[in-house]
């Protein structure tokens, strides 16, 4: 009735939507069906097509396979979309490298990954006892009666199967790139070298945080050497910029009026009432719940008429105000209950019942259930018999090592039968409650003191924005973006009109958090369509709670990155290369004048040892690479500098090398270069390589 009410509210609007997207969805089919079949795969990979629609099936059986955990948000469908269309381009590049290896996965060694001596590990975890062993007796039993489960299980099976022979390929074509890597002795002694031989050498350094930025100035023949110099790190896909204006959708004063009127004229009904719960689920946004609640758990507002006025079942307090929603709320029931219950259990499930994997028939179960309580009740002297037979026989795999016990739970977290019984009943109570799950030989061991608690019905009615306001805030977003078709007016109207303009800087073709916007995709879509044009101004996007407005202010093409986005990026290393540049000649004007170098520029006279070229470490100054090459292809003896490093200007002199021992063994080298290479292979360097190297053309911001 609520959700009916709120349509009837909304019922010209909804008209007017409708109406709306049908002559959208008519004039999308006529004037861009044949832009649609043009980009009608997904994705091309080295010429080979994806196409949509395989991917929306694919896209599909995931989406429904998650939602089996529960309703997912828009965040995580389109994490599913994107993981979708990656998994299909993985599964592209690495079939075309298994065949070209001739590489395939035998029946017999998918056989052995199910029911071999070393089963493969997804198939232990799906299979497996409460000791977390493998159970070979259930997987024979899945296999040999699959032909009877229902097609949803089938197909969830061919799923597994598949994806269980796609890892083992994956696995055998790893194990062959790590079988093909050898060190030759060469290598091996190089590395050897590398790693052993040391340097010792006393530097003079002039660090570039002594130099203030306010005296460095950079020009743009700083900025372009800089970028000539490491244009090629800063390659990109393509990238746009955007500035947006947001009209939010908030219920006007009229509208709270309006939803506390509706309160106070459902109030008499709701007093008089003799099913206040069927009344709740008929009138409210949230239906009834019949958790039991202490006075911590309900709103401030009603602690004192619920719980310390006196105050009956029946009784009805409200309206009153609580996150956004007037609320009326009546005493169901008032109890005095315990907050937390602790009880012990032996299961016994059987065939049919909740999570069951049991043979047995219910009555079979029931009467197995009443033999335990009666040699309980025959012993009860005897403490820790519960806890053996519930070793023994309780299908709980949770708490059967515990002896069944099942520790502290609160009041409602068990299902009803089971929490009524504890809860009912004093301590040391002993019984058989049939619930979903099947019998259980229950015992109760503890309970904390009951406290006042009551069963309340809520009736909620949320203050949203009306037809009217929404129309109201339509009007003015549809006013702006039609006086304001050019960047320069869409600025001058912000200012004018003291609104506040957000930036989006640098967004992907796969972008989707925008800062307080739900879902932007649509605004994402728009950036990169190829018909929009740096200035353009969007039409209005309905989002959820606002209408949105933007403007492309910028587009950076893939490949290199341009001068002015690295420049600003790389305002720190342009700035220390330039500060590297004045420290050295600062160094030059002291000659070989140390003390003046210390005294007048604040450089520090130092020593550093057990330099490596492994390490590339030098002392406290940090990575020094160049400097550490350069100390170590020195002579004993031999002076080098000034020269700029990465984070100080250096002189280095009385260089010291240690060379190690020689020999001819070579081993440890070899364990070490392979194992990491070994780790490399197993990170996934190997697909990142092969999809760097193959050509990929993706579609996904045309289709979602």
């Amino acid at each position: 009735m609520a959700a009916i009410e709120k349509i009837r509210r909304h019922s010209g609007l909804l008209i007017a939507i409708i109406g709306l997207a049908l002559l959208a969805f008519v004039l999308q089919d006529l004037f861009q069906s044949q832009g649609r079949n043009r980009e009608y795969n997904i994705a091309v990979i080295d010429g080979e097509k994806i196409p949509y629609q395989d991917f929306e099936t694919l896209k599909d059986k995931n989406i429904e396979n998650r939602r089996s955990s529960g309703n997912l948000t828009s965040a995580e469908t389109y994490s599913i979309y994107n993981s979708t269309l990656d998994e299909m381009v993985r599964k592209h590049i690495m079939t075309k490298e298994y065949d070209a290896v001739g590489m395939t996965i035998s029946s017999d060694e998918l056989y052995d990954q199910f029911m071999g001596q070393n089963p493969h590990e997804w198939v232990v975890q799906s299979f497996r006892n409460a000791d977390g062993s493998f159970n070979r007796e259930m997987m024979e039993y899945y296999l040999q009666n699959l032909n009877d489960f229902t097609p949803e299980a089938r197909m969830q099976w061919m799923d597994f199967e598949r994806a269980v022979k796609e890892n083992c390929l994956e696995t055998k074509f790893n194990n062959l790139v790590k079988a093909s890597y050898f060190v030759p002795t060469k290598l091996a002694e190089k590395y050897y070298n590398n790693k052993n031989t040391k340097a010792a050498a006393d530097i003079i350094a002039l660090r570039y945080a002594s130099i203030p930025d306010s005296t460095v100035v950079i020009t743009d023949k700083d900025n372009k050497a800089f970028y000539e110099e490491n244009k090629y790190r800063y390659e990109t896909d393509e990238r746009r910029d955007i500035e947006y204006v947001v009209f939010e959708i908030k219920p006007s004063t009229e509208d709270r009026q309006e939803v506390l009127k509706s309160l106070h004229n459902l109030k008499p009904d709701f007093v008089a009432t003799d099913n206040p719960i069927n009344f709740v689920n008929a009138n409210s946004d949230q239906r009834y719940d019949s958790t039991w609640m202490s006075r911590k758990d309900v709103p401030q507002q009603v602690e004192k008429p619920i719980f310390d006025n006196g105050n009956g079942v029946g009784y009805v307090y409200g309206p009153y105000e609580d996150n956004n929603t007037f609320n009326l709320v009546r005493i169901v029931d008032l109890q005095e209950r315990s907050d937390s219950l602790r009880a012990s259990h032996i299961l016994i499930s059987y065939a049919g019942a909740m999570r069951s994997t049991d043979s047995i028939t219910k009555e079979q179960a029931q009467a197995k259930a009443d033999s335990l309580l009666n040699v309980l009740k025959k012993n009860p002297k005897n403490e820790g018999l519960f806890a053996e037979l519930a070793e023994q026989f309780s299908t709980d795999p949770g708490s059967k090592e515990k002896g069944g016990d099942l520790d502290w739970f609160t009041d409602g977290a068990m299902v009803v039968p089971f929490n009524d019984f504890v809860m009912n009943n004093p301590v040391g109570t002993m019984g058989v409650v049939e619930t979903v799950f099947g019998y259980h030989v229950i015992k109760v061991t503890d309970k904390t003191a009951p406290q006042p608690k009551a069963r309340l019905a809520f009736l909620k009615h949320e203050v949203t924005p009306s037809t009217k306001t929404y129309q109201n805030v339509f009007a003015e977003a549809n006013k702006f973006v039609t006086e304001n078709r050019t960047y320069d007016q869409f600025n001058a109207a912000i200012e004018e009109q003291g609104l506040t303009k957000r930036t989006m800087p640098r967004m992907n073709a796969a972008t989707y958090q925008i800062a307080g916007i739900d879902n932007p995709r649509e605004i994402v879509r728009w950036a990169f369509k190829d018909d929009t044009k740096v200035g353009d101004i969007s039409s209005i996007f309905d989002m959820d709670n606002m209408f949105v407005i933007a403007a492309l202010t910028n587009i950076v093409p893939e490949g290199f990155a341009p001068l002015s986005v690295v420049a600003e990026q790389a305002k720190y290393q342009i700035m220390n290369k330039k500060k590297g540049e004045i420290a050295v000649e600062k160094m030059k004007a002291c000659g070989t004048d140390v003390n003046r170098m210390v005294n007048e520029l604040g450089a520090e006279s130092t020593s550093v040892s057990d330099i490596s070229l492994d390490s590339r470490v030098l002392g406290n100054f940090g990575v020094e690479a160049d400097v550490v090459g350069t100390m170590l292809g020195m002579k004993d003896g031999e002076e080098v500098g000034p020269m700029a490093g990465n984070s100080s200007a250096f002189i280095v002199k009385n260089v010291k090398i240690t060379t190690p021992e020689a020999t001819s063994d070579y081993s440890d080298v070899m364990r070490e270069k392979t194992s990491q290479f070994n780790n490399k292979v197993l990170g996934g360097s190997i697909y990142n390589a092969l999809k760097n190297n193959a050509k990929i053309e993706d579609n996904r911001a045309k289709f979602y």
